[in-house]
């Protein structure tokens, strides 16, 4: 019922603002599109596509186009299409929806339509399209012939989706192929749009060269969420030598700081580590804070002869306090 009554109520608003010259035609009463709508979906249940399009054939355009959309929000995004369906679908994403109204955005008059049922169709063609997929992912997975080089290439006007499916598919398969694919990705030399792929193996493999791989990729929000996870894998030495890699990254050195300040008992690399980047003028506050809260005496002995060492910046000798004397040697 509900979209019966918004379909009147937009096509009282709509009539002043309509694209064309000539006004709508008058609305059905409410019986009759509930009516049609019933006959739709029976038809649809039943894939006789041909008796769909007849009928809308016979309405006006606003009744059309309203019918239309309700028809294909019907049509559930998870449930496999037909052949019959995928093409009658197809059929109404390349049609142009004609009953347009008037909007302002951004200060500027637009048509849009008032109905997209076109928009709903390419929604489902994506969402199947996705489907298949995963499904077709999933099997090469299983059978040990998926090629990430199929999709990982620089050109590939597809790669979203593809990579989307391919995420889809891992979290259906066993872990022992989380961690086959981990150790191939990490030895090849392929395009990466972005982290998801690299962090979805580490939060369930920990491979150790797959870290490295990431520490080369452009930092982004994925690559921050991977470099947590390697205290869930990785303790003492191991975790102290990859953090200490992963903070040649400038956009995660200082995230990757202090995890490594953080691991306790403190690796005798990562104090010596840590005791180097005091000189580091960007970082060398931020590691001297993160120092005085280990729990390491000799660290913290360490520290203090590291601080006390330091030479005083230089002062300029603007800066230096008058005397009143010259700058000439004495007894001249």
């Amino acid at each position: 019922m509900k979209p019966i009554f918004w379909f009147w109520l937009g096509l009282l608003f709509a009539m002043p603002l309509h694209a064309q010259v000539a006004s709508p035609s008058l609305p059905a009463t409410v019986e009759t599109l509930q009516t049609h709508q019933r006959y739709l979906a029976s038809r649809l249940q039943q894939g006789q596509f041909a008796a769909i399009d007849t009928l809308l054939a016979t309405l006006s355009r606003e009744q059309r186009e309203f019918l239309l959309l309700q028809l294909l929000r019907d049509i559930p995004l998870t449930a496999p299409a037909s052949p019959e369906l995928q093409q009658w679908v197809e059929a109404q994403a390349d049609k142009a929806p004609e009953w347009l109204l008037e909007q302002q955005v951004d200060g500027f008059l637009v048509q849009q339509p008032a109905y997209d049922f076109s928009a709903r169709a390419r929604q489902l063609l994506g969402q199947w399209q996705l489907q298949r997929l995963v499904v077709s992912y999933h099997q090469q997975l299983a059978q040990g012939s998926f090629a990430l080089k199929s999709i990982y290439y620089s050109r590939n006007p597809d790669l979203a989706m593809q990579q989307q499916a391919l995420l889809l598919a891992l979290a259906q398969v066993p872990p022992s192929i989380w961690g086959r694919e981990a150790s191939q990705l990490a030895g090849q030399n392929i395009y990466l749009p972005d982290n998801q792929l690299l962090r979805y193996l580490l939060e369930r493999t920990g491979e150790p060269a797959l870290y490295a791989r990431l520490w080369r990729q452009p930092a982004d929000q994925d690559a921050l969420m991977a470099l947590s996870t390697i205290s869930h894998f990785h303790q003492g030495a191991a975790a102290s030598d990859l953090l200490i890699a992963a903070s040649v990254n400038p956009d995660l050195k200082e995230p990757a700081l202090r995890q490594l300040s953080a691991l306790s008992p403190l690796p005798q690399q990562a104090q010596s580590y840590l005791l180097a980047e005091l000189s580091n003028r960007q970082y060398g506050a931020l590691v001297a804070g993160l120092l005085m809260e280990v729990d390491e005496p000799l660290l913290l002995s360490a520290l203090v002869r590291r601080l006390g060492q330091r030479d005083p910046p230089p002062i300029a000798p603007s800066l230096l306090p008058d005397t009143g004397t010259t700058d000439v040697r004495p007894g001249l």
